[in-house]
């Protein structure tokens, strides 16, 4: 044999150095792959959490809109979201309520769905001991509206961000 054909010989077939190097190729693809779809699933839970955020905001603003009477007297000033809210007497006698009655049947609802139940729903949006769910709202004394807020634990990397959305309501607009 000539030194033409031995060398022809040996780059017949694949190295295992190729195969290796191709097998290492696309480990990485697959991690990569991977590791987006683990950050899509996390900007989807955020992203879920903020459109909740922001339909419970809504919610409450619309309930005190709904409540003028009780709007006017100020029985919304400083509510605050709690755990263990009772809903009044007279929604579950499906009686009419008066406005302090609908304040605390509004605060029940918007509790419920911020706090663990003793039913075992499920909030609807993520807290942590450090930074809890909760929904405020506060008038500010000078100008007379009413912030209504939301806040809640929001994972980032390893550790939790607080988020708050709000709006604010003007009854000086309500006829």
């Amino acid at each position: 044999m000539n030194g033409r054909a031995t060398a022809e010989l040996r780059q017949r077939g694949v190295g295992l150095v190729e195969v290796l190097l191709a097998v290492v190729l696309l480990s990485i693809g697959f991690l990569a792959s991977a590791r987006m779809q683990v950050q899509s699933m996390s900007y989807s839970q955020n992203a879920y959490a903020l459109s909740q955020a922001k339909y419970l905001v809504l919610d409450m603003s619309e309930r005190m809109r709904a409540n003028r009477e009780a709007l006017r007297a100020g029985l919304y000033d400083g509510l605050q979201t709690a755990a263990n809210t009772s809903e009044p007497g007279c929604v579950a006698a499906a009686t009419t309520c008066s406005a302090a009655e609908r304040v605390a049947a509004d605060r029940h609802a918007w509790s419920s769905a911020l706090h663990p139940t003793a039913t075992g729903a499920i909030p609807l949006l993520p807290s942590t001991p450090s930074i809890p769910a909760i929904g405020q709202v506060a008038r500010d004394a000078a100008t007379g509206a009413y912030q209504v807020s939301v806040r809640w634990s929001e994972r980032d990397g390893g550790g939790a961000l607080e988020r708050e959305v709000a709006v604010q309501v003007i009854p000086a607009t309500l006829p």
